[in-house]
């Protein structure tokens, strides 16, 4: 690499790192911090999901920071369903922006024929089936998804609706194990959506 491309990156890296001087932002990466202490041996690969949102992009911004203070290595992912015409050109557009933190992010694709009914529980299905095959070939045994406590309350709410029973209620916790020893953690849970709008502003603009 040439020493111009290593100076740009250590000064992008400051850069993201003395947003941790912010007070706000120092609670918060202290609680992320705490999480991935929980649920991650130190020396291991972790995965992240990107979509483009302000929480997604404060858990790009977080993790980025972790790993550069724990000189660690991420695979960061973001996924294009490709439902709408313009979903290719966001995934592009998500992927560049990050592209310019030194947050290198792959774009999965799902191909194949849509659905054209019940499309939103197909399609999250299939996020995190690409997810996880990304993960096992990377091998990598903890995604982080960047849902925060405002989502756990809508959850719970329409879950309630539905008549869900207790264990349905309680399915939307900091993390969730699969198969294989697979596990999806939220590191973000007990945070609010304007905390990660703030993160997501200062870090990236």
């Amino acid at each position: 690499m040439k020493k111009k491309s290593l100076a740009a990156k250590k000064r992008i890296h400051k850069l993201l790192l003395n947003h941790l001087k912010d007070n706000r932002v120092k609670k918060i990466f202290s609680g992320f911090r705490n999480h991935l202490d929980k649920f991650v041996n130190n020396k291991a690969k972790i995965g992240v999901a990107i979509s483009g949102g302000p929480d997604s992009l404060a858990l790009a911004f977080l993790t980025k920071c972790f790993l550069l203070l724990n000189k660690l290595d991420s695979k960061f992912f973001i996924v294009d369903h490709r439902l709408r015409k313009e979903s290719s050109e966001e995934s592009k557009s998500v992927k560049s922006l990050l592209e310019k933190f030194d947050i290198d992010c792959k774009v999965l694709k799902w191909k194949g024929k849509k659905p054209k009914s019940n499309i939103q529980s197909i399609a999250r299905k299939e996020r995190y089936n690409l997810l996880k095959i990304a993960c096992k070939r990377n091998n990598i045994k903890h995604l982080l998804i960047g849902h925060h406590i405002d989502d756990l309350y809508e959850n719970f709410f329409i879950r309630l609706l539905r008549g869900s029973g207790l264990r349905g209620l309680s399915s939307f916790g900091e993390s969730i194990r699969e198969e294989d020893n697979f596990f999806i953690l939220r590191p973000l849970i007990k945070f609010k959506k304007e905390d990660l709008i703030y993160i997501s502003k200062l870090a990236f603009n």
